[in-house]
């Protein structure tokens, strides 16, 4: 993790969020926690723009 006049940070979820073996998220980080190519962590709305799935809004 970086901290500067914007935040710069990789991970990676191994078993996934919610560890449920039947989501297909489950074993797609697998291999980058294997060597250890750890992907992007999106801390501002730009950034997010094209990767997520979904959207939710509490409350809606």
């Amino acid at each position: 993790m970086e901290f500067g006049d914007r935040v710069n940070a990789r991970a990676v979820t191994a078993g996934g969020l919610s560890g449920d073996v039947s989501s297909t998220h489950f074993n797609d980080q697998a291999e980058r926690y294997a060597t250890g190519n750890l992907r992007e962590v999106y801390f501002y709305p730009a950034q997010l723009s094209g990767h997520a799935e979904r959207t939710y809004k509490p409350g809606e």
